[in-house]
């Protein structure tokens, strides 16, 4: 049995099939022409500036001299003729020794220093008198024994000398150990013992201000800092001192100095001080706009193209103004390209078109 297919219904299969092909050929077509567009962003290149930065800490004020005073020969104590808060000079008598037997053994020296001396001028007077009644030698040996026992004196006189204790530095007495009636040690030969007195000189001052490390290309010798005292409500210009030469491996800051000399003691050792240093770096350092910079959990960021891919950059910023931000970044250069319009546009590792601006 012959079955008949209208002529119609085969045109009509015929063109649905022709349509199947057709779409299945334009598929591919569209598909490729969506996916191979690129975002074109606009990007600018980093540049290299100069830079200035305000650098506040908290720093603490020392004396400039301190001593820690031990008498340097052992007694009791006759009379302490200062006391705390004192102001005085180098060379004023601050206390009073007592030690019977080195009073003794002077007045001993004296004695023998005198007999000495005398012995050799009735040597001398005879020897002048009768020309070879008095041999050389005796002459000789009498001189010797004279300048042994005048040496011995004048030991015996530094010791003696000792018992009155004076100030090696002019300044103020912070601490004071000792009264009339206390026995002392002498401080060579018993250095742990409590020190008779402290004398700190109030009126010469450093200031010591920790610095973090990432600052150091900012500090130098003779930079502007300005130093704020508000207990004093007092503010000061000047300049750094000197720079240490190390950094505390523990805290990574380093030391700031400020010397400095008020004959009023206004600025005294131990009060509060802040140090705003104002830096200018000493090199070129590689710079772009602060609108480049965006922050993802406290942390600064920027979008570089780098071989046509976009790549999210953490920045280490070293300074800013109001217009740009000095930084580093790991493989970064002068010819990286930061896209600066467009980045939320765009994601880390898409394909992009650059456009530099002008």
């Amino acid at each position: 049995m012959k079955i008949f297919i209208p002529f119609i219904a085969l045109l009509s299969i015929t063109a649905l099939s022709n349509c199947k092909e057709k779409q299945s050929t334009d598929s591919p077509q569209s598909t490729y022409s969506t996916t191979s567009t690129k975002i074109t962003v606009e990007t600018i290149f980093p540049t290299m500036q100069m830079y200035q930065k305000k650098l506040k800490v908290v720093g603490t004020v020392d004396p400039l001299q301190q001593v820690d005073l031990l008498p340097l020969e052992s007694g009791s104590i006759r009379k302490v003729l200062v006391d705390i808060g004192d102001r005085i000079t180098k060379g004023d008598l601050l206390v009073i020794l007592e030690n019977p037997i080195i009073t003794r053994e002077v007045e001993t020296l004296k004695v023998e220093a005198e007999a000495a001396k005398k012995q050799l001028d009735r040597l001398k007077k005879a020897a002048d008198t009768a020309s070879g009644l008095i041999p050389a030698a005796e002459i000789d040996a009498a001189e010797a024994t004279s300048a042994r026992a005048s040496s011995a004196l004048y030991a015996g006189m530094d010791r003696l000398s000792f018992l009155e204790v004076k100030a090696p530095i002019s300044g103020v007495i912070t601490k004071r150990n000792v009264h009339p009636g206390a026995v002392v040690e002498n401080g060579l030969t018993a250095p742990n013992q409590p020190p008779m007195l402290t004398i700190m000189s109030c009126a010469d001052i450093r200031i010591k201000l920790p610095y973090p490390e990432r600052d150091m290309r900012f500090i130098y010798s003779g930079a502007e800092i300005e130093l704020h005292f508000p207990d004093l409500d007092k503010t000061i210009n000047t300049n750094v001192t000197r720079v240490a030469a190390s950094i505390d491996s523990d805290t990574r800051t380093v030391d700031v100095f400020v010397d400095m000399s008020y004959a009023d003691c206004s600025i005294r050792p131990g009060i509060y001080v802040e140090g705003a240093l104002i830096g200018g770096s000493q090199d070129s350092l590689l710079s772009l706009p602060t609108g480049v910079r965006f922050v993802e959990n406290g942390l600064p960021f920027a979008s570089a193209v780098i071989n046509g891919v976009v790549k999210k950059t953490p920045l280490t910023v070293h300074a800013e103004d109001k217009h740009s931000i000095a930084f580093s970044a790991e493989g970064v250069n002068l010819s990286t390209e930061f896209i600066i319009t467009g980045r939320n546009l765009v994601k880390e590792g898409e394909a992009v078109n650059t456009k530099l601006k002008k």
